[in-house]
C-alpha cells in the first residue's frame, strides 16, 4: 500500500509539469511509496496538458494515476478523485514566474493539540489555529475516509467543505512553521483569474452554506452547535464584506439581503452565542441584520470594516 497520495490538478500546465514531476520524484519518501495522482481538469491547450500526462505515466505505471476530466470543475472537482498526528499543517512561500519565491509573512511557531475531550475541541476551533485551505496540509487517510467529505465542485473556495469537518474527527493536529510548501502564483490559472471578480465572493459564501447544510447532518452537530454556527455565520456573513473591502469590491446592496434572510432562517439565535466577547465586529453585523438591516446599516457598517 503506498504511503501518501498526492493529487495535482493540472490545467495548461505543460509548461511547469516537468519540472513538477521531477519534484515528486525527487522527494526522500520515494517514489515507490507515492501514488502520484495528475487530473488534467479540461485543459484547452490543444491536447498539450494532457500529452504528456501520458508520457509521465509511462515513467512510473506503479505509482502514477492521470484523469482526464471532460469540463472543468475548479480544483474541487479535480480533488476528488509528523507523529502519529491526523492534520499537519505547515509554513509556505509564494511563486511567482517572473520574480521567483516571495516569502511568506505569516509567522508560524510550531504547535501541537491533543484532542481527549469535547472540551479540547472546541477551543481548538474557537482559537481557529487550522486554517481551512487544503493544500498545506497533510492528512492521515483513515480519517479522511472515516470524515466521508469531499471538496465542492464548480465553484472556486471549493475546500471549506473538505476541511473543515475533518477538524471535528482529527484528535492529534500539528503545526509547523517549516515553510515545507510552495503556492505557485499561474496568472492564467483559474484562480488568479476569478479571484477579483465579485461573483467568486459569492461563491466562497455559498460554499460556507453547503458546509452550513453537510454540518447539520453530522452526529456531533448538537454537540458543537455554538462552534459550527460561530464558524457558518463568520464565512457565511462576514468574511464576503471582508474579502470584498480587502479586493476593492462593492458587494451591493440588494444582493447582499438574500445572504441575510438565508442566515436568519437557517440560525434563529443569531446574535446569541457564548463566544460574542471575541466576535465585536461580528455582532454587530449580526443585530443589524436581526433588526432589519436598512441600506443607510448596510454602508455605515461596511465602511467601518
Amino acid at each position: 500500500m503506498k504511503k501518501v497520495s498526492v493529487i495535482i490538478p493540472c490545467y495548461n500546465a505543460v509548461k511547469w509539469l516537468p519540472k513538477c514531476f521531477m519534484s515528486l520524484v525527487g522527494q526522500s519518501i520515494g517514489i515507490d511509496n507515492l501514488e502520484l495522482i495528475f487530473v488534467n481538469d479540461a485543459s484547452t491547450d490543444d491536447g498539450q496538458t494532457w500529452n504528456m500526462l501520458n508520457e509521465i505515466e509511462k515513467a512510473y505505471p506503479e505509482s502514477i494515476i492521470i484523469i482526464d476530466l471532460p469540463h472543468n470543475r475548479r480544483q474541487g472537482g479535480a480533488r476528488n478523485e509528523e507523529k502519529d498526528a491526523d492534520i499537519v499543517q505547515f509554513n509556505y512561500n509564494y511563486y511567482f514566474e517572473n520574480v521567483g519565491i516571495i516569502p511568506n509573512k505569516n509567522e508560524m511557531t510550531d504547535e501541537y493539540f491533543e484532542i481527549k475531550s469535547s472540551d479540547d475541541r472546541k477551543k481548538m476551533l474557537v482559537m481557529e489555529k487550522f486554517t481551512y485551505g487544503c493544500w498545506n496540509k497533510l492528512y492521515k487517510r483513515s480519517m479522511v475516509i472515516d470524515a466521508n467529505t469531499a471538496f465542492a465542485e464548480n465553484v472556486i473556495y471549493e475546500e471549506p467543505l473538505f476541511v473543515y469537518p475533518l477538524l471535528f474527527y482529527a484528535n492529534k493536529l500539528v503545526k509547523m512553521a517549516d515553510e515545507l510548501y510552495i503556492y505557485r502564483q499561474n496568472n492564467n490559472g483559474t484562480m488568479r483569474n476569478d479571484m477579483k471578480e465579485k461573483e467568486t465572493l459569492f461563491q466562497h459564501s455559498h460554499v460556507q452554506l453547503m458546509v452550513w447544510e453537510f454540518m447539520k447532518n453530522t452526529s456531533y452537530f448538537n454537540e458543537y452547535y455554538e462552534e459550527i454556527k460561530l464558524y457558518f455565520l463568520h464565512t457565511y456573513l462576514y468574511e464576503i464584506l471582508d474579502f470584498a473591502k480587502q479586493r476593492e469590491i462593492t458587494i451591493d446592496y440588494e444582493r447582499y439581503v438574500p445572504l441575510a434572510k438565508k442566515a436568519l432562517s437557517e440560525v434563529k439565535d443569531i446574535t446569541k452565542s457564548p463566544y460574542s466577547a471575541i466576535l465585536v465586529k461580528q455582532m454587530a453585523l449580526y443585530k443589524l441584520i436581526e433588526s432589519g438591516l436598512t441600506r443607510q446599516q448596510y454602508i455605515g457598517y461596511i465602511d467601518k470594516i
